[in-house]
């Protein structure tokens, strides 16, 4: 089940902090209005409408300066395949165009979330994936820079040199941005802009290339081991992710070579 817990238009009062250490979930949370939040160690003020995603394992700190009704879900169950898929940013501030559709789907989610209908939690993923879909229409919509400096393009082909000499790092868009001078959500698009690829797609491209140079150099090194050299936080999510990319899973590849 996609969703485990889900709330529409949840009131948050003026001056109240939410300050919570980590979780074992991913998290999206639509601010229709302004609130300040922490990404890693930066305090953002957002603009209307603001999303994020969080992944598990991360602390959350949100302040409301007023009133505030807001939509978030909680999922239990690794997404991070559907959030690739997808081309959703992670764990950084975005904004989509045309909102308004969030809160439609939210209502809808609510609803049967709260009702002992058949089929409950198959409905739930259905609106859960419509919605996740919708998302990503709007945030790559929304996004699409106008004009691209020398200077940015620079920063980013440096950048991308970096992503694919290093794929043992844990590269994330919120990082990478900083790294780039830029926002999130200007990096996100100036890069795909540039690249006809996102940014998270060439770090995991680069990660599974790296990771079939170790399946076949050294063949008493473990899938175990290669995950953790490549900076995953378990073998499962890079098993999934070599899978994706090459259509087959680690230990077959090294069979077959």
């Amino acid at each position: 089940m996609l969703v485990c817990r889900v709330r529409y238009k949840w009131l948050q009062q003026a001056g109240t902090c939410i300050s919570r250490p980590v979780r074992e979930y991913y998290n999206f949370f639509h601010f229709p209005t302004p609130v300040e939040i922490k990404v890693g160690d930066e305090l953002i003020h957002t603009r209307p409408n603001a999303c994020i995603f969080s992944k598990p394992m991360e602390p959350r700190w949100f302040y409301f300066a007023k009133d505030t009704t807001m939509n978030w879900m909680h999922a239990y169950v690794d997404i991070s395949d559907l959030l690739e898929k997808y081309d959703i940013p992670l764990n950084c501030a975005f904004y989509p165009s045309n909102p308004g559709f969030i809160s439609d789907v939210f209502r809808k989610m609510m609803k049967e979330y709260l009702s002992s209908n058949s089929y409950r939690e198959e409905i739930l993923d259905s609106y859960a994936t419509e919605f996740l879909i919708k998302l990503s229409r709007a945030v790559h919509a929304g996004t699409a820079p106008t004009e691209i400096s020398g200077e940015e393009q620079k920063r980013i082909r440096d950048l991308q040199w970096e992503i694919l000499s290093q794929p043992e790092k844990k590269w994330t868009v919120s990082d990478m941005a900083k790294m780039a001078s830029l926002s999130p959500s200007r990096f996100h698009a100036v890069y795909k802009t540039m690249f006809g690829s996102s940014p998270m797609k060439d770090v995991i491209a680069a990660k599974v290339d790296y990771a079939k140079a170790l399946l076949l150099v050294d063949e008493h090194m473990t899938l175990a081991d290669v995950a953790e050299r490549l900076g995953y936080n378990n073998q499962y999510h890079f098993i999934r992710q070599f899978k994706a990319v090459t259509g087959m899973t680690p230990g077959v590849y090294r069979k077959h070579n």
